[in-house]
């Protein structure tokens, strides 16, 4: 984990805990289109070592650029992000694994 967020970011992080197991069962589009998927995905909660800025070089698929921001959790309602549970996940109190299950194939 900390390895793949250094290529992420290019920061340092210490893993915390697993926070999230997200199941996301979904119908694929584009080269995919109609496949049905059933994806796992694994949250953690992490604390930066050293310096917040970032240094990510990633392109979505159709090769626009990605960037990254600090974002204080009071204002995640201004901006569009996913999956869309996490919004008020990090707003709310939680201890231990929480396991979320979201199905868009209906």
């Amino acid at each position: 984990m900390k390895r793949e967020v250094f290529e992420e970011t290019g920061l340092n992080y210490e893993v915390d805990h697993l926070a999230v197991i997200h199941e996301h069962f979904f119908i694929g589009s584009s080269g995919l289109k109609g496949v049905d998927f059933h994806e796992i995905t694994l949250y953690y909660m992490m604390k930066p070592m050293g310096k917040r800025d970032f240094t990510s070089q990633s392109t979505t698929e159709s090769g626009a650029k990605e960037t990254m921001h600090w974002l204080p959790i009071d204002e995640l309602d201004k901006c569009k992000a996913y999956p869309t549970f996490m919004k008020e996940y990090l707003k709310s109190e939680h201890s231990g694994i929480e396991h979320i299950i979201s199905d868009e194939r209906y």
